[in-house]
């Protein structure tokens, strides 16, 4: 089996694109929780990478489809203001935009673990919106139950048995 863990960047300066003082404490309190991991992919935005470091780690790879929404979907999703994990799924279950594009996410997403040993732990380090219409595309079920959408460095920690996602959680972390 392996494990697909992509969470939200740490909390951002309001003022600039760089970590708050309490985005860094965060995540440093956050880094023990993760265990061994095999691998780190990020978002090529700064706040994604200053979180990986703030994690004690070092990104393997930037990839762009972790950084943002295409402008259309990005559209849509701020047109429909979801506001639950529940809300992501509707919109890519019936969406002629949005289910296509989180559909491929999700494949990108276990074409991530290919580049890792069975078993093995991926990390992976994005942003709102994506994760949940990932999430919503991979598992179904997960989205369904998911409650509200994500917070700073919460997450998601999908497990694969080599041909599909076979069961996933939603990391939240108790303030």
């Amino acid at each position: 089996m392996r494990i697909f863990e992509v969470r939200r960047h740490s909390h951002r300066d309001p003022l600039s694109e760089h970590l708050s003082e309490e985005g860094v404490a965060l995540a440093r309190r956050v880094a023990p929780a993760l265990g061994p991991i095999d691998r780190v992919v990020s978002s090529r935005k700064v706040r994604a990478i200053e979180t990986v470091e703030a994690l004690g780690l070092s990104p393997d790879a930037i990839r762009e489809a972790l950084t943002r929404l295409p402008d259309e979907v990005e559209a849509r999703v701020d047109e429909a203001a979801p506001r639950s994990f529940p809300d992501y799924l509707r919109m890519v279950e019936s969406s002629d935009l949005v289910g296509p594009y989180a559909q491929r996410l999700a494949t990108q997403w276990r074409e991530e673990l290919d580049a890792l040993p069975d078993p093995g732990h991926l990390l992976a380090v994005s942003h709102g919106h994506l994760i949940e219409l990932g999430v919503a595309a991979a598992l179904p079920a997960v989205a369904r139950s998911g409650g509200r959408p994500l917070a700073p460095l919460e997450g998601v920690r999908l497990v694969d048995d080599g041909e599909r996602w076979v069961r996933g959680e939603i990391l939240r972390i108790v303030r």
